[in-house]
């Protein structure tokens, strides 16, 4: 009766409660598939919660201040040992197994974080590099829309350490940046 009384008041927050419950199911695996390209290793330490949130929340929780948008489609939070997914895809990105897509590219993080490679960088771009690669495996592997697939020319930069760039360094210090 409660989950009944539930699906009648609050449809949405029903649908993503087992919307949850469908993507912790497959965590096992897709670590699994993460360890098998032989980067990252899982130490046994609890999985993360994962939350289905609005654009809004994901925005300003990646970039710690209040943003109403972003291209930002998930992110990792360490420090709580959480997943957050919007529950829409963004504009570069399809409805095909979208939120299972970028669960597997925040799990790269996850791991990442777990198994010391995060304390082993130069810079946090430096650990995208490898999630979009599990990220566009994973895609060709299961035949999800190829549009899920990262962009090699984004991913080339967003993968950079602009400190360690000169020429990214430049153009940032002259447009006010770090």
């Amino acid at each position: 009766m409660k989950t009944f009384l539930l699906a009648v008041l609050f449809p949405t927050l029903v649908l993503a409660d087992a919307r949850v419950n469908e993507l912790q199911a497959l965590i096992p695996g897709m670590i699994d598939f993460i360890e098998s390209r032989d980067v990252n290793s899982y130490k046994g330490d609890p999985y993360p919660e994962i939350y289905i949130v609005n654009e809004k929340d994901v925005c300003t929780g990646a970039y710690g201040k209040p943003m109403e948008v972003c291209d930002i489609a998930g992110y990792y939070n360490d420090d709580t040992n959480e997943i957050f997914i919007r529950n829409k895809p963004t504009q570069y990105m399809s409805n095909d197994r979208f939120q299972e897509v970028v669960l597997v590219h925040e799990l790269v993080h996850f791991l990442q974080y777990h198994d010391g490679t995060w304390q082993k960088v130069q810079c946090r771009q430096e650990l995208e590099a490898h999630a979009y690669e599990i990220q566009d495996a994973y895609v060709d592997l299961y035949g999800i829309d190829p549009v899920q697939k990262t962009d090699p020319l984004f991913a080339l930069l967003s993968s950079m350490c602009p400190r360690h760039n000169q020429m990214m360094f430049h153009q940032q210090h002259l447009h006010g940046g770090d």
